[in-house]
């Protein structure tokens, strides 16, 4: 499921991911929020769907033009699984949202 982030910082469109997404849900989710020039998605730990979808929803987002910059975040034991999918086009991935709506602003 992908929600529309209630609390994200001014300037940055913001979702939550949890339970099972595919690559489909996350350009369908695209559409509440783009374009936009920063993108904040940030994965909850009982996320159980794939890693793989979501970052190439995400990457196709930042190469399609729907937003700039795209900064995922996940929990610290899913870190691995989303960086094996590359960090590019626009997107890069952190454990600590902080540093993401960081690098957003910066």
């Amino acid at each position: 499921m992908i929600e529309k982030m209630d609390n994200s910082p001014a300037g940055v469109a913001g979702l939550d991911v949890s339970g099972t997404v595919l690559a489909r849900d996350v350009t369908e989710a695209l559409r509440m929020v783009a374009p936009t020039e920063s993108l904040l998605v940030e994965v909850a730990p009982r996320f159980d769907g794939y890693m793989a979808e979501v970052v190439g929803g995400m990457r196709r987002a930042c190469r399609d033009g729907q937003a700039q910059r795209c900064a995922l975040v996940v929990p610290e034991d899913m870190r691995d699984e989303a960086t094996m999918q590359g960090e590019g086009d626009g997107l890069r991935i952190f454990t600590a949202r902080e540093a993401a709506e960081s690098w957003l602003a910066s």
